[in-house]
């Protein structure tokens, strides 16, 4: 059976750009990556971020400090079936 070499970090906040992350298949972001949660742009970069990494799966959790995915849900999440 092949192994399966999963990278976990959370608490970012704004600073992902300078973390050194080891090689994995899959990396998850278990939540915080923003430092106030109310700029698009911290999402942009954040995406363009993840979009550099060599991990081939990636899994992302928004945390309290993630604040614009809470209100997205608030507009949005009584449309989406989950």
């Amino acid at each position: 059976m092949a192994k399966v070499r999963i990278i976990c970090i959370s608490d970012t906040h704004g600073q992902h750009a300078g973390v050194r992350l080891p090689d994995g298949d899959i990396l998850i972001h278990a939540g915080d990556f923003m430092t106030y949660g109310n700029a698009p742009r911290e999402i942009i970069d954040f995406n363009a971020w993840l979009g550099r990494l060599p991990h081939r799966h990636k899994i992302i959790i928004a945390g309290n400090h993630d604040r614009l995915f809470a209100s997205i849900w608030r507009t949005l999440g009584s449309k989406w079936k989950v």
